[in-house]
C-alpha cells in the first residue's frame, strides 16, 4: 500500500512540526488533523477518491478535519469511542478489529495511556501509525486522570509485541528502527520511574520538590507540564503499592 505524509500546518510545543496526516493508498486517510481550510483542501486535492477516514483518538489536532471531509465527500469516520459524535462517525472500533484499507489488512490496536480510548492501526505489511502513542522524536505526553501511565506502558509492550517495521507517528518523522524505538520509550519511561522513586526515597514530598531534583536546568515555562508527568508516575507507583498515595498532590 502506497503511504504519504501531509503536514499540517499547526506546528506546537506539543505539535512538534505540525500533525501528520497519512494518506493510505487511494482511498483513505489517518488522523486528518485539525479543521484549518488549507490542510483539509490539500486532503481533498491529495484524495479525490476518498472513502474513509481512521481516527487514533479524539484530541483537536487530530480528528476535527474529519466532520467537513466526510461533508464533503461521504467518506466513512471509523474512530474509537468518544471521538467526535455519533452522528458522523460511522464505525466505532476499540481494537482487536480488522479492516480492509485498499486491500491491504490493517489492524486496530488498543492503545490506552495517552488518552484512554487511543487506538494505533498496524497494516499485514508492518507499518504502525502510532497517533501519540509513540512520536517520531521526544516523547509524549501523559496527562492524568485521562492520560495513565501504568496502561501507556502496558500499550508500548503490546505494540512491541507486534515487530513493527516502521512506525509513522502523528508528530515527527517516519522511524524506520521501529523495536529500538519502542525499546527506547520503555526504557525511558522506567528511567523517570526510577528517579521518582530515588527523589521520594531522599525526601522529597511533593512534586515540585522532585521535579526539581529530576529535571534540575528545565525552563521554568515546562516546570508544570513536567510535575504532570511526575504524578503520572506516582499515580502508578501507589496504583503498584510502591509509594504512599499521600505523595500524590
Amino acid at each position: 500500500m502506497n503511504i504519504r505524509a501531509l503536514l499540517a500546518p499547526n506546528p506546537g510545543p506539543f505539535t512538534l512540526t505540525g500533525t501528520q496526516t497519512y494518506l493510505l493508498g487511494d482511498t483513505a486517510v489517518l488522523d486528518p488533523g485539525p479543521a484549518i481550510d488549507s490542510h483539509i483542501e490539500a486532503i481533498r486535492a491529495a484524495m479525490p477518491h476518498l472513502r474513509t477516514i481512521l481516527i487514533t483518538h479524539r484530541h483537536g489536532d487530530h480528528a476535527p478535519a474529519a466532520v467537513p471531509l466526510k461533508e464533503m465527500t461521504g467518506a466513512e469516520i471509523i474512530a474509537p469511542r468518544d471521538v467526535l459524535d455519533d452522528s458522523v462517525v460511522g464505525r466505532r472500533v476499540s481494537g482487536g478489529e480488522s479492516l480492509d484499507v485498499d486491500g491491504t489488512r490493517v489492524a486496530v490496536i488498543a492503545t490506552p495511556g495517552h488518552t484512554n480510548e487511543h487506538v494505533c492501526y498496524f497494516t499485514a505489511d508492518g507499518d504502525l501509525f502510532t497517533g501519540d502513542t509513540i512520536l517520531g522524536t521526544g516523547t509524549t505526553a501523559i496527562f492524568p486522570p485521562d492520560g495513565h501511565m501504568g496502561d501507556y506502558l502496558r500499550s508500548l509492550h503490546t505494540l512491541r509485541a507486534l515487530q513493527p517495521k516502521r512506525i509513522h507517528p502523528a508528530h515527527g518523522p517516519m522511524r524506520e528502527d521501529a523495536v529500538a524505538l519502542i525499546d527506547e520509550y520503555i526504557a525511558h519511561r522506567l528511567e523517570r520511574e526510577r528517579q521518582v522513586l530515588a527523589a521520594v526515597a531522599s525526601g522529597a514530598t511533593t512534586t515540585q520538590q522532585m521535579r526539581a531534583t529530576i529535571y534540575p536546568e528545565l525552563d521554568e515555562r515546562l516546570h508544570r507540564a513536567a510535575e504532570i508527568q511526575i504524578t503520572a508516575h506516582l499515580i502508578k507507583l501507589v496504583e503498584e503499592g510502591r509509594v504512599d498515595r499521600h505523595l500524590i498532590a
